[in-house]
């Protein structure tokens, strides 16, 4: 998940947060006042339905006439009771099974009861004094009205919610993207810059102090190191090349040339092979060392070349270098499109990788069979060499990409340690990945991962 799209589902959740618990308490709140608001109407129900019923004949025609028409306004299933409490010695036939003996008994010790039975049907029962007795006048009735009102309250807030979450959703995305976009632009110059054109820096908008210009100024000061060291790096590698490749040709030149004299003792000629013998280690390591330090060279603009040819080339080499070793090739899912064969990156250092894990399993194979796949998928390359050697211990595979690191069964054989360091820098500068498969006795599988 991107960081824009975080940061906007963080501020969506927030705000979902806040305006649930805001329209909770609002529905809650609402919904109370609705219930307070019946109650008070059932009471003045029971006020009026006790002076229609119980004082008609002590009314005034005007007032009698406006108690009626105010007692002709029912509510939906409006139902009323009356009981003289003086003489009450069971509840009257038909009566509701909601309207028991103890309401009534708590209707005329409190004066007011207010109940409800089931979720619709609400009721009040008041105590009502009359010349006549002592009355409990219980009205009953369903708060439709209120229920509907509460239900479209429920389905606005609903609706409410949803549409706000998407607009808030939206506009933090919005405000996301204008926030990282001068980030997003960081990271576009990060990657131009590499090895080969260290001199470049991050654009910083003229005082800006904020922790974008802050992070800028910080990354231009790293820059500004890694380039001195680099150079530094250059430098003694040039003068160490130029020191020691000087001295091994004139001791490679004088060995020949004393190897060609005729009446040279044996003695002489064997000390001499041994001393070209080591020279050639030494010339080798140098070469070794000196392509260790090549700088990344993925600016962009290597040509292209088939991967398919590379391998082919190779092992022509290496059979005509090592007749006695045999090679196999295994292209068994070559695409069936030949431009998916294609490859951009730097020819040179895919060779130099792909040279060196044949020359190992070649070396450490005893004359067994070696082989080297090619497995082409969709945006991927795997070439996998294959060997049936000495194999390599689980222990010394977590130090064999260690520059001059060396496994103990591998001692004995020629080598610096540095040939598998150089690949696996060669499959990261192309962003690629470097495995290993082996057990020792059995053979080890070099697999060097590069994105197509």
């Amino acid at each position: 998940m991107t960081l824009r799209n975080r940061i906007a589902l963080t501020f969506t959740l927030a705000n979902f947060a806040i305006l649930t618990v805001v329209l909770v308490l609002l529905y809650i709140l609402n919904r109370q006042y609705t219930h307070r608001e019946f109650f008070d109407r059932l009471e003045d129900r029971a006020h009026i339905a006790a002076k229609a019923s119980l004082e008609k004949e002590e009314l005034g025609p005007q007032l009698l006439e406006e108690i009626n028409r105010r007692h002709s306004r029912t509510l939906p299933q409006e139902q009323e009771f009356f009981f003289l409490l003086d003489s009450l010695q069971k509840i009257v036939d038909n009566t509701p099974e909601y309207i028991s003996m103890e309401l009534l008994q708590q209707i005329g010790r409190q004066g007011l009861v207010e109940f409800s039975h089931g979720k619709l049907l609400s009721g009040v029962g008041i105590r009502y004094d009359d010349d006549k007795g002592v009355y409990a006048v219980v009205v009953v009735a369903q708060d439709l009205y209120g229920q509907r009102k509460l239900q479209n309250l429920l389905r606005l807030m609903l609706l409410f919610l949803v549409l706000s979450l998407a607009g808030v959703f939206l506009l933090s995305r919005w405000y996301a993207y204008h926030i990282l976009q001068p980030i997003g632009r960081m990271i576009r110059e990060m990657k131009k810059i590499n090895s080969t054109n260290l001199n470049l820096r991050l654009k910083n908008e003229e005082g800006r102090n904020d922790e974008l210009g802050q992070l800028a100024e910080t990354f231009n000061l790293m820059l500004d190191r890694i380039e001195a060291a680099i150079e530094m790096q250059n430098l003694f590698i040039g003068n160490a090349s130029h020191q020691l490749k000087h001295p091994l040709t004139a001791i490679m030149g004088q060995v020949e040339a004393a190897m060609l004299e005729k009446e040279l003792p044996r003695q002489y000629q064997g000390a001499l092979e041994a001393i070209g013998e080591e020279a050639d280690r030494l010339n080798i390591l140098v070469r070794q060392l000196i392509r260790l330090s090549y700088p990344d060279s993925g600016d962009g603009r290597q040509p292209e070349w088939r991967f398919d040819d590379l391998i082919f080339d190779l092992v022509d080499e290496f059979k005509e270098a090592y007749p006695q070793h045999p090679i196999a090739i295994d292209f068994g899912d070559m695409p069936s499109n030949e431009e998916n064969l294609v490859y951009r990156g730097s020819y040179q250092l895919i060779r130099i990788a792909i040279s060196n894990l044949l020359e190992n399993a070649i070396k450490f194979s005893n004359g067994e069979q070696v082989k080297i796949r090619a497995h082409f998928t969709e945006g991927k390359l795997e070439v996998s060499v294959f060997d049936k050697g000495i194999g390599i211990a689980p222990e010394d595979q977590l130090h064999v990409f260690e520059p001059f690191y060396r496994a103990e069964n591998a001692k004995e054989f020629p080598g610096y340690g540095v040939g598998l360091p150089l690949v696996q820098k060669i499959a990261k500068m192309h962003n690629g990945n470097l495995r290993l498969a082996s057990r020792p006795g059995e053979g080890s599988v070099f697999t060097l991962e590069l994105p197509f």
